[in-house]
């Protein structure tokens, strides 16, 4: 009989072709993940993965067990959740982890959607980092991740996982309410070129960032970056002051400032993409409750109209 432990770690460690990176993922040490691995190869009586210079590989043995994990790991889950729902211990429960923008944005509409259709789910909420969630997703302490993903910096497809397209999240103009241009009912980006910039952090990883400095580049200047801060709220509130102005994401204006106009581009706006990753292999009813509910919600974003402060 499998040790369903064993073959988490196997998983792990098949997966990133790496017995280290699997301790960390894990939060074991990697003689414990060795040490893992030889019981369960013991255990089968074959070989399951071989190393050499070149790091960790599967054998023909191995890659069927990997084929068939995800299944055997997701079905044990599944089952010790019917039983403790059956005993009244447990309801149940997908566990998701969210970006900051997302828990704000998205989940408040897709938790009432998820309550009308199954007041008995539970659901577990971390919010992570999109690279954090997918670690937390692969070690089975998630049961969906959300990512941001854009055409410039696309978040590739990590061994093991799906992605699974949830919305399009357009980006507004956002200055202040005593702007000159507030009150009109769309903006050309290229008005904006002699203005000062807000921005996400320009550091080059940032979809955000990268996204708002094509976007001007496309529109023929370069943003005069007066802030880059990693803070939308902060951004807002730049804005306000007349710092600058600034393109912000759909879901990063559920809470506005009442001192800020939030204004729609004319065209087509730059948009982030707004994913959510599983596990390949497992069907899992519930999950797909959970993102039914995020694309519904997603759908729900303003894309042509512009945005007003609830006093």
């Amino acid at each position: 009989m499998l040790d369903l432990k064993l073959l988490t770690t196997f998983r792990e460690v098949a997966l990133r072709h790496s017995f280290s990176e699997a301790a960390t993922i894990l939060g074991y040490t990697q003689p414990a993940v060795s040490q893992h691995v030889s019981r369960l190869e013991a255990a089968v009586g074959v070989r399951l993965l071989e190393r050499d210079a070149r790091g960790v590989h599967l054998t023909p043995a191995g890659e069927l067990l990997l084929t068939r994990a995800a299944s055997l790991l997701d079905a044990a889950r599944r089952a010790e959740d019917d039983v403790r729902e059956a005993a009244g211990a447990g309801r149940p429960t997908v566990r998701i982890g969210a970006f900051a923008t997302l828990a704000g944005g998205l989940l408040p509409g897709a938790t009432r959607d998820l309550r009308a259709r199954r007041p008995d789910l539970r659901l577990e909420i971390k919010v992570l980092e999109p690279e954090e969630s997918i670690d937390a997703l692969l070690a089975d302490r998630l049961d969906v991740a959300t990512i941001i993903d854009s055409e410039l910096l696309p978040m590739g497809v990590r061994p093991g996982v799906e992605h699974v397209h949830l919305c399009d999240d357009p980006l507004f103009v956002v200055m202040g309410s005593d702007h000159p241009m507030a009150g009109r009912p769309s903006i050309g980006l290229e008005e904006l070129s002699e203005e000062g910039w807000l921005m996400p952090d320009v550091g080059g990883t940032c979809p955000d960032s990268n996204i708002v400095l094509r976007a001007c580049r496309d529109a023929g200047f370069e943003p005069d970056v007066r802030l880059a801060f990693d803070d939308y709220p902060a951004l807002q509130g730049m804005a306000a002051a007349g710092v600058g102005v600034a393109l912000l994401p759909s879901l990063a204006t559920s809470n506005l400032r009442s001192d800020v106009s939030v204004i729609p581009l004319r065209g087509q706006p730059p948009a982030r993409r707004i994913q959510a990753a599983v596990r390949v292999g497992e069907a899992d009813p519930l999950v797909d409750h959970v993102i039914d509910a995020l694309r519904a919600a997603g759908r729900a974003l303003p894309s042509g109209r512009a945005l007003t402060a609830v006093a």
